[in-house]
């Protein structure tokens, strides 16, 4: 299975290359500081809301997502772990109540794929597995967001491809202004180096010396044997 990477934009990590869906985390948007890249969300992941007295309870949210939201390449002598740290950043104020409930949530989660990347295209090994969570907070109270999700990396590939879905929302039950923001969202890779070859042992070359030695005996006795 194969998968092209269309709108992308390539950065340089310390050893991996990043290639972003610009459509989806728009242009522009990352930073890269060694195999981490931050983006900064989309403005339309922060909302207010407010109910009135006398009001009816209302709820918001917003919601995007992408199947080929980042590709991640590892560059010559690596290869990429298979698992990720995500974090998702942000700020949120939670208006109080009496009876009935206010609260927000955030997430951001979805499928990290193991694979091969050339000539433009991704190619699944195989493997693949969740990533990310969510959090939500309750009436009354305020404060920022920065939490922290890992998939342990087992094993690594030439290249991995992750989709994602990021969610904001807010359900207000009660009189109150409540508001909820995603700020960014950051992804941390691992890159392992590659094996290098065994060098054999000072005892392995003076046995293959020792039997090119052998062989060429063998080849002389048998060129003065009589005929």
């Amino acid at each position: 299975m194969t998968s092209a990477q269309a709108d992308v934009v390539e950065v340089d990590g310390a050893h991996v290359s990043f290639l972003y869906n610009t459509d989806f985390w728009g242009l522009g948007t990352a930073v890269v500081s060694g195999d981490s890249i931050t983006f900064t969300a989309d403005p339309a992941f922060s909302l207010t809301r407010t109910v009135a007295a006398g009001g009816d309870p209302l709820s918001a949210s917003h919601v995007a997502s992408s199947p080929q939201a980042l590709t991640v390449v590892a560059k010559s002598g690596y290869q990429v772990g298979f698992g990720v740290r995500t974090v998702y950043s942000g700020n949120f104020a939670v208006a109080p109540a009496v009876e009935g409930g206010n609260s927000i949530s955030v997430s951001g989660n979805g499928a990290l794929t193991g694979g091969s990347y050339a000539n433009g295209l991704f190619t699944s090994g195989g493997s693949a597995a969740a990533y990310g969570g969510g959090i939500s907070f309750y009436n009354g109270i305020s404060g920022t967001i920065n939490q922290t999700d890992t998939l342990q990396t087992k094993g690594a590939f030439d290249a991995v491809q992750a989709s994602v879905k990021l969610i904001s929302s807010l359900s207000l039950g009660t009189p109150g202004t409540s508001s909820v923001a995603l700020t960014s969202y950051q992804y941390g890779f691992t890159a392992t180096p590659l094996a290098a070859a065994p060098v054999p042992e000072p005892a392995t070359y003076g046995m293959l010396l020792g039997g090119l030695g052998l062989l060429g005996v063998v080849a002389r006795r048998r060129k003065n044997a009589p005929k």
